[in-house]
């Protein structure tokens, strides 16, 4: 495919020398304290009042609801495995379904216990790079790469419905205040991947002048040249966007259907604007969005709004999640090794390319 033999693209043989894997006691230790920290946190909640044994029960009666709740997590996860696949092939590294499906279960389970995706992000690191040790640099940079066209999928979504809700945002400084923060990162994520593929010599010599005296310093300068590689794969970049959005969208639905399986007469338009704005605080890695606050943050969020039920329809949500993040604790106990696969090439499935 057009543009995979760059400098920074060429493929290297992998280190399949792995590290002895986590004694399957310490596991199950590290699962079970995280399991108390968000049973903690779920404790404080109903205490306060945030949220009531409805949001509990109604995720087990409603089962029609919770069926299609849990299919769509299922489809949002998939369509995140895919994403990774996508990104990684221009730079000649493959990953399977199977392997990339199971990453991305494994990332689920985690991102509920940790501040903001941090949880997550770090499991998906450590799988993907963990038996690459000659090309981990940039095993790293390309799955941060992939992580930040998925944020910049959630900070556009609240921007999307922003316009049919002109009123209500002009009447609520606070949603138009996150609504600014959403608009300001999501230009910064775009200036800089267009600077990267446009402008790499440019952009190289800023961040020496930023960055240049700090310790590492090759490592902005191959975030700079592993990020310009895409500008002869743009339509794959811009698949992976398409279907985070879509991906990010089924979350809103299932989130949707968690307020119907509440109270019906809660629902409200508005939904589709808040509940991705709620998803962008909950997930940035320097909010404090792990399970417990950000029931907090949902409840504060649909108050705004003049909305019901925030922080129950966040934990009916999660509910669901969790039992579709059962299979992720089953891959984590299990473990994941090998997550590349030594050929390259392009197979069924792939997005279209669009040389620049």
């Amino acid at each position: 495919m057009p543009g995979e033999e760059s400098a920074a693209a060429v493929p290297r043989e992998a280190n399949t020398e792995t590290a002895p894997p986590a004694s399957g006691s310490r596991k199950v230790f590290w699962l079970l304290l995280r399991l108390a920290i968000a049973g903690a946190l779920l404790a404080y909640l109903a205490k306060s009042g945030y949220i009531g044994t409805r949001a509990l029960s109604r995720p087990f009666t409603a089962w029609p609801i919770a069926i299609a709740s849990i299919a769509l997590i299922l489809i949002d996860i998939a369509l995140m495995a895919q994403r990774l696949i996508w990104i990684f092939r221009p730079v000649g590294l493959r990953v399977s379904f199977a392997k990339s499906f199971q990453v991305a279960m494994v990332s689920f389970f985690f991102a509920i216990f940790l501040p903001g995706a941090t949880g997550g992000d770090l499991s998906r690191l450590y799988y993907v790079a963990k038996d690459y040790k000659a090309r981990r640099s940039e095993i790293i940079i390309v799955s941060l790469f992939e992580r930040g066209i998925g944020m910049l999928s959630l900070l556009l979504m609240p921007l999307i419905f922003a316009p049919f809700f002109a009123r209500d945002v002009a009447a609520t400084p606070a949603l138009r205040d996150l609504l600014i923060v959403s608009g300001a990162l999501s230009a910064t994520l775009v200036a800089g991947f267009f600077f990267c593929i446009r402008f790499q010599p440019l952009t190289e010599k800023i961040a020496h002048a930023v960055f240049g005296i700090l310790p590492w310093k090759e490592w902005y300068g191959q975030v700079i040249r592993t990020v310009a590689s895409y500008r002869t794969n743009l339509g794959t970049v811009g698949a992976a966007l398409a279907i985070s959005i879509v991906g990010n969208s089924l979350t809103v639905v299932a989130m949707v259907l968690a307020v119907l399986a509440l109270d019906r007469s809660a629902v409200n338009l508005k939904m589709s604007l808040v509940i991705p704005l709620g998803f962008v605080a909950n997930t940035l890695p320097f909010t404090p969005g792990g399970l417990g606050v950000g029931e907090a943050a949902f409840n504060s969020l649909f108050a705004i709004a003049g909305l019901r039920l925030g922080a129950e329809a966040l934990v009916c949500y999660r509910v669901w999640a969790a039992l579709v993040r059962l299979l992720g604790v089953v891959f984590y106990l299990r473990g994941i090794e090998g997550v590349f696969v030594h050929h390259s090439g392009a197979g069924p499935g792939d997005p279209p390319h669009l040389v620049s």
